[in-house]
């Protein structure tokens, strides 16, 4: 049978795991939160390409559309 010593002592080991186990769960979430970030830029940069290009199609079509009229 355990007595309270040994259960006093078990409680603690499970408390120590628990926090190591709790702050490499923190360390991951921060990791991801930096690269969401990154994919976040990534994709902000690619509305911007897609907005120029747009842009530049119509400026094209535009200019033939003047030139053939």
């Amino acid at each position: 049978m355990i007595n309270e010593g040994q259960e006093l002592q078990a409680l603690r080991a499970h408390e120590r795991e628990c926090a190591i186990r709790y702050q490499n769960i923190e360390r991951q979430l921060g990791d991801g939160k930096e690269k969401f970030a990154k994919i976040e830029n990534m994709v902000m940069g690619l509305y911007g390409i897609i907005i120029t290009g747009g842009l530049a199609i119509f400026g094209v079509v535009a200019t033939l559309a003047i030139k053939l009229s």
